[in-house]
């Protein structure tokens, strides 16, 4: 359970931030309001330490008289905050923008986050900085992928999401360094874990404005948590490491907003769904969507995934090829069905088509070049159809598909399985464990978050390995 001191402190805060954006200008809608989000541990509800926006029903309020559908819906402002509450860089005369200069306002935005961060700081409320109420509601910490350690970044096990990680690492290194060069002779000095705070807050809590390819900080508007367009709550788990089909469970989707600037109010507005007639029982956590981004972007971005619950998750899957130079072909693979997408399908049918006619011609080398481009490109039209070429072409398509994800899952060092005790132990500890420092806490998180995508991964992974085996052992041959 989350400490009451704790609670009160945030109530307090929170409320401080809400004040402070109505005497700037920042609107928020009557049924909006800021609360603890509630997690299931069990047969209880625990309060989670994070915060979301959510659409409450007001005490005197009354159904709208004309609507008899509860699930009808109007779109709404729900946050509109104002130019001048952003956090920002200032307009430019000029809004022409090259990469170097977005590096350079990225840079800048991030200086200016901390130079009103020390002003907070001061005791003296007149030097105190503008934004002094909304600094004070902005995480402690952040789990982007950029600020692991190694040990962390190892508990993922998948290799595209280290070579992510160690990458992103090294671009936070590199933006601080060409800082310190910027600064050293204004008497300016942020150390890197204050500069790689601010890159992280920049990078995971900013909107999109007209003026600045860096983004705004958007006070109030940023609690907004995030939720996929067509995403769901709930999970594929069976409690053995399997996935369920379905049918097998609820779907639950969560009404998802937007957000984006209104040039004709100057302010940035995030707008969602509210119904028309209320339920007394009715209250919920009211989502925007970022983006279509993938479990990796989530966590490279945001510092958070959507585990098995994403629909825009795309893994790559290393299926090998024979008849072109490229030794291996990066299929993609839809995580919530396990199917590979229309191109990666087509590509690898037209591959497997070619292979399988260029076994049965001459043993001569020029020969079988020759045969195969002219069979790849009489095939290519049917397969840019998602046609199936031939029974012998698609069981050689279904069997290589089927294989390699055979192989990914075995090249993992743990099951899919073990990844479930682990989240249990991992949640069993963080109710027993005396040391409860930000350290541990910090790493147990990453660690829960680390073997939740990796699970996630496995999960898709097992999901093509039964669809393409299936697929296989229906044709015959």
């Amino acid at each position: 359970m989350t400490n009451n001191n704790n609670n009160n402190n945030n109530t307090i805060i929170i409320e401080t931030s809400l004040n402070w954006g109505r005497v700037n200008g920042i609107r928020t809608h009557p049924n909006v309001a800021i609360q603890q989000r509630i997690i299931k541990n069990g047969e209880e509800d625990d309060e989670d330490e994070s915060r979301g926006i959510f659409y409450v029903r007001l005490d005197d309020e009354r159904d709208d008289d004309d609507v008899n559908d509860a699930t009808t819906t109007t779109t709404e402002t729900l946050v509109s905050i104002p130019e001048k509450a952003l956090l920002c860089v200032p307009r430019r005369r000029t809004e022409t923008t090259t990469k170097r200069l977005e590096e350079e306002e990225d840079d800048a935005l991030c200086e200016i986050l901390l130079r009103e961060t020390k002003k907070n700081t001061n005791n003296n409320n007149e030097s105190g900085s503008f934004w002094s109420a909304y600094l004070r509601t902005l995480p402690n910490e952040y789990d982007l992928l950029e600020l692991w350690t190694d040990e962390e970044i190892e508990t993922l096990q998948v290799d595209a999401a280290k070579a992510s990680a160690r990458e992103l690492r090294g671009k936070v290194s590199a933006s601080y360094d060409r800082q310190c060069k910027k600064t050293k002779n204004a008497g300016i000095f942020f150390t890197r874990a204050e500069w790689a705070y601010a890159k992280a807050t920049v990078r995971s809590r900013t909107v999109s404005v007209p003026w600045s390819s860096a983004g705004a900080l958007a006070p109030i508007g940023d609690m907004f948590n995030y939720a996929p367009v067509g995403g769901f709550l709930g999970g594929d788990d069976d409690g053995n490491g399997n996935f369920c089909n379905g049918d097998e469970k609820e779907d639950g989707c969560v009404p998802v907003g937007t957000g984006a600037w209104n040039a004709n109010e100057n302010a940035f507005e995030f707008r969602g769904t509210l119904p028309k007639k209320f339920s007394p029982s009715r209250s919920f956590e009211l989502f925007m969507n970022y983006g279509a981004y993938t479990n990796l972007e989530l966590l490279s971005l945001y510092g958070f995934h959507c585990g098995e619950n994403n629909p825009n998750d795309v893994i790559v899957l290393d299926v090998p090829l024979i008849t072109t130079q490229t030794t291996e072909y990066h299929a993609k693979v839809i995580a919530t069905s396990g199917a590979l997408t229309f191109e990666s399908e087509r590509d690898l049918r037209l591959e497997y088509a070619v292979l399988t006619s260029y076994e049965s011609c001459s043993a001569d080398k020029r020969a079988q070049r020759a045969h195969a481009a002219a069979q790849r490109h009489s095939f290519s039209a049917f397969a840019s159809r998602g046609e199936k070429l031939s029974d012998a072409s698609e069981h050689n398509f279904c069997t290589a598909i089927r294989d390699a994800a055979g192989r990914a899952l075995l090249s993992f060092a743990t099951t899919a399985k073990q990844d479930c005790e682990s989240l249990e132990h991992l949640k069993n500890s963080a109710n027993t464990e005396e040391d409860n420092t930000n350290a541990v806490a910090t790493r147990r998180r990453r660690t829960k978050l680390a073997v939740e995508y990796r699970l996630a991964v496995k999960r898709a992974l097992q999901k093509t390995y039964q669809m393409y085996d299936k697929r296989m052992n229906a044709l015959i041959i």
